[in-house]
């Protein structure tokens, strides 16, 4: 099957599965594909930061198309997995940018964002850590 846009014959995945190897160094992940085979590989663990920045990164320059899925007034929608952070940390800014950090296991991705966003972000975490008493967490 050739992807669309593309001379290659390349598959096109639509499905994910997978499980840590019996050792624990590599995440072994089967892409089943749109004619139902199934494509195996795996990626080690200290990689799997990289493979999810390499797939964000490009996805980012795809475009601006509208979202996925239609969620509504709701921050996930259908089809969207949340998923959970184990820590996010502000980076020291550099000109006119600053560095968000968010872990996920031993996976860490670093955002790079526009500094003028840092206020809105930080009123918005300190309303969502405001408990019923009105004072911040």
């Amino acid at each position: 099957m050739t992807a669309p846009g593309t001379d290659e014959d390349v598959p096109v995945i639509c499905e994910f599965d997978g499980e840590p190897s019996e050792d624990g160094k590599t995440l072994i992940i089967r892409a089943t594909t749109t004619d139902g085979s199934v494509v195996p590989f795996a990626i080690p663990v200290d990689d799997v930061k990289h493979f999810i920045a390499f797939l964000l990164a490009w996805a980012g320059t795809i475009g601006t198309g509208s979202p996925a899925t239609d969620a509504g007034d709701d921050m996930v929608g259908a089809g969207i997995t949340p998923i959970p952070a184990d820590s996010i940390g502000i980076g020291q800014p550099s000109g006119q940018e600053g560095y968000i950090g968010i872990s996920v296991g031993r996976a860490e991705l670093v955002f790079a964002v526009p500094l003028a966003s840092f206020g809105p972000l930080g009123r918005t975490l300190l309303m969502a850590g405001m408990p019923a008493n009105g004072t911040p967490a």
